[in-house]
């Protein structure tokens, strides 16, 4: 009994300093009675010179009283928690921000105790938002006022054209000089993308017939392999709609702000957990392909899968070690999915895949592969070996079903039949 109590101890102890936040036990004085290896490293202390030390002395001096009133107040009120950001300095002077998250302790008989609370590290997202909005402030400032590369462009009515001034910033941009481009219109017009000249040469000649402003986003290929998004914007000196004109513009390099819209969009639509769909993503591709089998008849089949008893282990080992569980799942899954199948992740621990061009019976097939493969190969966390099954229901799409709402239910349904059969199955309607 002893040695259990041994080991359990020294495995909760291991999932304690493994943290990837600090994590601290204030007393009703403020002093640090316990804390995390974590912990003492954010600061850069030892584990024995944190003990007994204030905790508002890690503050920066800038925020120290009001950490030690927001300290006091959460104290005092024995309910509720702390949740802020806040600026810290270690023992180096070294200063970096944290997200201070706790609540008091409280006894069975109600009386406070003390304060336990995590800090984790956001320096470097604090540094990034920083980074990013200083990036778009100026991109802003940018865009108003100097244009990148500025130029005169001449288009005639027969749609003949060239550049009659670049800037110097040209070559900077396009990696070929401003000489080169002036000389040379068709060098200009093989660095644009090929699938955006078409649109480029339509645009242009649409806005010389109008008379009208110019604008347009374009990518080009740079002669190093680059890809650049840019934005162009001019407007004509015209003497005749239609005749030739000198547009006088600039080009500006917005791949940062594409490369953000992606990430941004990304973000939109993937679960940060395990990288598939979130649950909002699944279900628009999911009655994208509904509509398509009710054009064309084309088969489908759905799973609904659930991890079994995946609480225990969360309970047991801790949500990190739960959280590693669920990337285990996803990855291995995804390995014996093909590259058309729609994989996400709808809760906690469900996940659904919906399969095109695979009727019931393959449906079916594919669950009871996933089935044995989970189970026959823990997940590896932190040292740890994680066994872990999953139950599946099955359906396929119906001609009748009015959305994909009704099929999501018939493969929940056929999920629950697997789960009160035993689990660890498959289980189809």
């Amino acid at each position: 009994m002893k040695k259990r109590i041994a080991d359990d101890t020294s495995l909760l102890q291991a999932i304690y300093d493994s943290s990837s936040v600090g994590i601290f036990l204030l007393d009703m004085s403020g002093r640090i009675v316990h804390a995390n290896r974590r912990m003492a490293d954010l600061f850069r202390y030892t584990l024995e010179e944190l003990m007994g030390s204030e905790y508002v002395s890690l503050i920066h001096p800038l925020e120290r009283e009001a950490g030690r009133q927001n300290m006091l107040n959460t104290m005092a009120r024995g309910v509720g928690h702390v949740d802020v950001e806040r600026l810290y300095r270690r023992r180096d002077g070294s200063e970096f921000w944290g997200n201070l998250t706790g609540k008091a302790l409280v006894d069975a008989n109600g009386r406070t105790t003390g304060l336990v609370g995590n800090i984790a590290d956001i320096d470097q997202r604090k540094r990034t938002e920083w980074e990013l909005a200083a990036s778009q402030e100026r991109f802003e400032r940018l865009a108003r006022t100097v244009p990148c590369v500025l130029y005169d462009y001449i288009l005639h009515g027969d749609g003949d054209s060239r550049f009659l001034y670049l800037n110097s910033r040209c070559e900077e941009i396009f990696e070929v000089p401003a000489e080169v481009l002036m000389a040379n219109m068709e060098c200009f017009w093989q660095l644009v993308h090929p699938e955006d000249l078409p649109r480029l040469r339509q645009e242009e000649q649409a806005a010389n017939l109008s008379a009208s402003q110019f604008s347009s986003e374009i990518r080009i290929l740079t002669p190093s392999g680059r890809q650049k998004w840019l934005r162009l914007s001019s407007r004509p000196n015209v003497i005749e709609p239609g005749q030739s004109a000198v547009w006088s513009g600039f080009m500006l390099d917005i791949t940062q702000a594409k490369q953000l819209e992606d990430e941004l969009r990304q973000l939109a639509t993937t679960d940060a957990l395990t990288g598939l769909c979130n649950r909002q993503s699944f279900l628009r591709l999911a009655e994208q392909e509904m509509a398509r089998f009710n054009r064309a008849g084309n088969p489908a089949s759905v799973l609904m899968l659930d991890l079994d008893y995946f609480k225990h282990i969360n309970d047991t080992y801790g949500h990190g070690v739960g959280d590693a569980v669920l990337r285990d799942f996803a990855r291995r899954t995804g390995i014996l999915l093909r590259q058309v199948d729609l994989f996400g992740r709808i809760g906690g621990e469900e996940f659904c895949i919906l399969s095109p061009d695979t009727d019931q019976d393959g449906g079916l097939a594919l669950g009871q592969r996933l089935c044995q493969a989970i189970a026959g190969q823990p997940a590896h966390c932190n040292g740890l070996s994680i066994a872990y099954t999953v139950s599946i229901g099955v359906t396929g799409f119906r001609a009748g079903d009015p959305n994909f709402d009704a099929v999501l239910a018939r493969a929940d349904s056929a999920l629950y039949q697997a789960k009160r059969h035993g689990r660890n199955q498959v289980a189809q309607m």
